[in-house]
């Protein structure tokens, strides 16, 4: 691969951190007036849940993107050491492992969506029925078959390609994920909705200050969930950006294509701004929580591309070595 041009990859960068920053600031200052200009008619006053189709759909759904990207990888890897590592326990137990963390992927993602309906449908709490858990698990087990056969129709060649992208992605998706968990706990700020509920916006508090967790009774009895004050950064965000990892497409099969490369970004950045935007319209999170929350995805996967995928090219670039 062709080292990245210096002058490039700066102006790449700086342009980055000007947009961010800009926007950073404009949120910290905006949080609350764009919140209440997004709810407008789909959170109703005294009420935690919103019901617009558009921001409870995204709700449901927008997680998505790193279970979908992770199974993939999974995926690839299963027949990677499937075609190219010798037989041996080792490889069947690996094996063994790939296949049961992509049934495991799926499932959770089915059981997450499902959650999330049962929330909007007031059952937030309730035991899920047996035969449901099932039928989850049956759904699972044939999409995890599914994709293994279509990963497995893929060329050596193409396999070799993608396992150092999928390598990235799932070290994308670990990094950022946890990141965002971390983060939650200290900032501790409470969510629109959750002040929208009380009744009370003298909770409000600008993203950068450490509140801290309060005690889950207290939000309970006050916010009317436990989850309230988790708002900074948002977590849904975080993981539509996952779908950032497609891009590594175009360096695995060296696409040169300049109508192919952009309609991988722009499908990347699309998808990340409606769930972003669909975050602040049901109140769960302010501005600045799906920008940062956005921001430490898209710079997880542009990370691990750059360590796995593009092996310090643009690193070197900017040494000025060849």
């Amino acid at each position: 691969m062709a080292l990245a041009s210096k002058k490039h990859t700066i102006v790449s960068w700086v342009l980055f951190a000007v947009i961010f920053t800009a926007l950073l600031v404009t949120a910290t200052f905006t949080d609350l007036q764009v919140s209440r200009i997004l709810t407008k008619g789909t959170l109703e006053p005294g009420k935690f849940l919103a019901d617009g189709v558009f921001g409870v759909v995204f709700e449901c759904i927008g997680t998505t993107a790193p279970y979908i990207v992770g199974v993939f990888c999974l995926e690839i890897m299963f027949v990677y050491v499937l075609r190219f590592m010798k037989n041996s326990a080792g490889k069947t137990v690996l094996c063994c492992l790939l296949e049961a963390g992509a049934f495991a992927a799926y499932y959770v993602l089915a059981l997450d969506i499902l959650n999330y309906n049962f929330r909007h449908y007031g059952m937030e709490g309730e035991p899920k029925p047996v035969f449901m858990r099932v039928e989850l698990a049956f759904v699972a087990v044939l999409i995890v078959f599914l994709v293994t056969f279509a990963v497995n129709s893929f060329s050596d060649e193409s396999i070799r390609r993608l396992i150092r992208a999928a390598v990235a992605a799932l070290v994308a998706i670990a990094v950022s994920s946890l990141t965002v968990e971390y983060l939650k706990h200290p900032f501790g700020r409470p969510r629109f909705r959750a002040m929208n509920y009380a009744g009370d916006f003298s909770y409000y508090s600008r993203w950068y200050v450490l509140n801290g967790q309060p005690d889950k009774e207290w939000m309970k009895a006050t916010f009317s969930s436990t989850d309230a004050c988790k708002s900074f950064p948002s977590g849904h965000t975080q993981s539509a950006a996952m779908i950032f990892c497609i891009v590594m497409l175009k360096d695995a099969f060296g696409i040169t294509s300049k109508k192919k490369t952009a309609l991988l970004w722009c499908l990347s950045i699309l998808w990340t701004g409606l769930v972003a935007i669909s975050r602040i319209m049901v109140g769960a999170h302010f501005f600045s929580d799906v920008l940062v929350g956005g921001t430490i995805g898209f710079l997880s996967v542009m990370l691990a591309r750059e360590i796995f995928v593009c092996r310090g090219s643009h690193f070197k670039a900017l040494a000025g070595k060849e």
